[in-house]
């Protein structure tokens, strides 16, 4: 009686080379199995399990766009909304000190626009290595959106707790007080 092999080849289902390939990894398998090497998974298994990786390696990339776009289209309301809502500093003369981090900046500004920052109700937003006032009211419209804006208040006395064994509590320093 001949083998499975020998009939499939004379029915021409099968040829002599993928004969001669069934072969090669039988005895491949068998020689592994003997020597104890790992048979691991089949071609398929590897496979399916490869798909498996590169879809969750495309969600993760996906993910990353997609935040990447968000991001974008913060930072681009941002600017709409700064360069919608600011207030135009040409003819300005008399000079705004304020701290951004540890560096102390100036801005040059009216004095109706001076007295307006002291007391708080506009701000200045640093955007792109560039301040710009705004109203209050939009600077809270940035924070919504946008965290990490950079801006700028001015501290209200009001806000400072003072120490009850302040020598100094009596004399209140003013909040426009030119440098």
């Amino acid at each position: 009686m001949a083998s499975l092999q020998d009939q499939l080849l004379k029915a021409g289902l099968a040829n002599e080379k993928q004969s001669k390939q069934a072969t090669k990894a039988k005895k491949k398998q068998t020689r592994d199995v003997r020597k104890g090497v790992d048979v691991g998974e089949t071609a398929a298994q590897r496979a399916l399990s490869e798909k498996k990786a590169q879809a969750i390696r495309s969600k993760e990339l996906n993910a990353q766009r997609d935040a990447q776009h968000q991001d974008r289209a913060v930072v681009a309301q941002v600017k709409q909304i700064v360069e919608r809502c600011r207030l135009d500093l040409t003819g300005g003369e008399v000079s705004y000190n304020f701290v951004d981090g540890k560096v102390i900046k100036k801005l040059y500004v009216d004095a109706m626009q001076q007295a307006a920052l002291s007391r708080g109700s506009l701000v200045i937003v640093g955007l792109d290595e560039t301040y710009y006032v705004v109203p209050a009211n939009v600077a809270v419209r940035i924070e919504e959106r946008s965290s990490d804006t950079v801006i700028i208040r001015a501290e209200s006395a009001a806000n400072a707790v003072a120490p009850e064994d302040d020598p100094y509590a009596d004399f209140v320093i003013p909040d426009d007080l030119m440098w």
